[in-house]
């Protein structure tokens, strides 16, 4: 809006208030008249004053208008080259493993850039296969071998994007990309990821093992109050059950430890099931006595034992040691599948080994070595 116009509002907007005024004065009017009559006048130069202002701006864009008009065109901007194409295949790319290669194929386009300057280059075909070639081997250099699907997709995003070379002479990138591995090596792979992990199954199952024997030559088997305590935890319920089996109990923990049965226990082991010790060592080969004396002299080995043929057995006497291990198996998993009474006789030859008495844990497993039952079993002496 120009000054004159800014001063003619400003005049129109001082006699909207002061004739009024004069009016209302000389010919004695309400005060209302005034206000009524100069309100309508304000609002008349407030519309006038909104056209000036739209004159203004009208004025404004056609000056502009003219000034663009005016200016020289733009030239206009050159237009790219069609892209031509070359056909890669077989192409070994590097992986994260030295002796694995990845397999590479695509359609390579490529085209001068609009904006490039100096002499083309001799061979545009070659450098836009190199400069793919080279952002290809970036990304699967990184890679693992086995993964070769998914590096595919990977690859295929980043060179489809159009880039330069270093120099910008060519602008590069591919479609229909392809990445595979060999047949031989896939195999390879697959057996090798078998291998470590039926390696990572078996150690775990050996410390898994370890932690059970721990568990029953450390702490169940410790001693016969200890055995005892691991019964009822299992059996809370069976207290008189518990007491029956402090004998039972009591021997087992005996044998798991190398030791004899304590004398406060002794009383609650038939007399055949205490057997005499010699060099203080239990279960010896040859010096199991079932005449529940120590002074008949009469021994027998746990050949003898086991197939139940030793001359002069007492016929009152238990049929043979291994029994006593069967009774607790029994007394321990009543109800239990014969797998898992196969894996507490495993156990508790485990034991009888780690204290020194190999034959009888042997005898253990010739007796239980994939039955659960030892009615199924044949024994041999």
């Amino acid at each position: 809006m120009s000054r004159d116009n800014k001063i003619l509002l400003a005049a129109l907007a001082a006699g909207s208030a002061l004739v009024p005024a004069v009016l209302v004065l000389a010919l004695r009017w309400p005060l209302w008249a005034w206000l009524l009559i100069a309100a309508g006048l304000l609002a008349c130069v407030g519309a006038y004053a909104r056209r000036l202002v739209q004159l203004h701006r009208q004025q404004e864009l056609r000056e502009a208008l003219v000034v663009q008009q005016q200016r020289p065109a733009a030239p206009a901007e050159p237009e790219p080259e069609p892209p031509r194409q070359r056909l890669v295949r077989d192409v070994a790319l590097p992986s994260s493993e030295d002796d694995y290669r990845f397999v590479f194929g695509a359609t390579v386009w490529w085209r001068r850039p609009v904006d490039a300057v100096g002499v083309a280059h001799e061979n545009p075909a070659g450098l836009a296969v190199d400069t793919l070639l080279t952002r290809a081997r970036e990304i699967t250099s990184v890679e693992h071998p086995g993964g070769a699907d998914v590096v595919a997709h990977k690859l295929a995003g980043a060179l489809g994007a159009v880039q330069r070379d270093q120099h910008g002479h060519v602008e590069t990138w591919a479609a229909e990309v392809t990445l595979t591995l060999p047949e031989d090596d896939t195999d390879r792979l697959r057996r090798l990821a078998e291998v470590r992990k039926d390696e990572q199954l078996w150690h775990r199952e050996r410390d898994h093992e370890r932690s059970k024997r721990a568990y029953l030559g450390d702490e169940v088997l410790r001693d016969t109050g200890s055995a005892i305590v691991w019964w009822l935890a299992r059996n809370e319920n069976d207290v008189e059950r518990a007491a029956e089996l402090i004998g039972t109990l009591a021997q087992l923990s005996a044998a798991a430890n190398g030791t004899e049965i304590a004398e406060q226990f002794r009383h609650l082991v038939p007399s055949s099931r205490q057997a005499p010790f010699r060099d203080g060592l239990p279960f010896q080969r040859d010096s199991l006595s079932f005449s529940g004396t120590l002074d008949s002299g009469q021994f027998f080995s746990y050949g003898q034992l086991s197939a139940g043929s030793a001359a002069g057995l007492p016929e009152d006497a238990e049929h043979s040691a291994i029994d006593h291990v069967h009774g607790l198996i029994d007394k321990l998993s009543p109800e239990s599948e014969d797998t898992d009474r196969t894996q507490l006789a495993t156990r508790l030859a485990a034991l009888f080994d780690g204290a020194g008495q190999q034959d009888f844990a042997d005898a253990i497993r010739r007796r239980y070595g994939r039955f659960g039952h030892p009615d199924d079993a044949t024994i041999s002496p």
